[in-house]
């Protein structure tokens, strides 16, 4: 005897599509990907960062 079906796994399916919208909109929004590059490059301009620190954050923030 099969427990659930198809109709089971489209209603787990739809639960777990709201689910993920909830948490998209209540998370915070990110900020812009230019302004934190920009503000990378003062860094690293200024000495603050290394060109290795500056090359990790900048993956960082570009998600990779």
């Amino acid at each position: 005897m099969m427990l659930g079906g198809v109709g089971f796994q489209i209603g787990l399916d739809e639960a777990r599509r709201k689910a993920a919208r909830a948490a998209q909109a209540s998370a915070a929004p990110a900020p812009d990907v230019v302004e934190q590059l920009k503000d990378l490059k003062a860094l690293r301009d200024d000495g603050v960062l290394s060109p290795e620190e500056f090359q990790i954050a900048k993956r960082k923030v570009l998600g990779g």
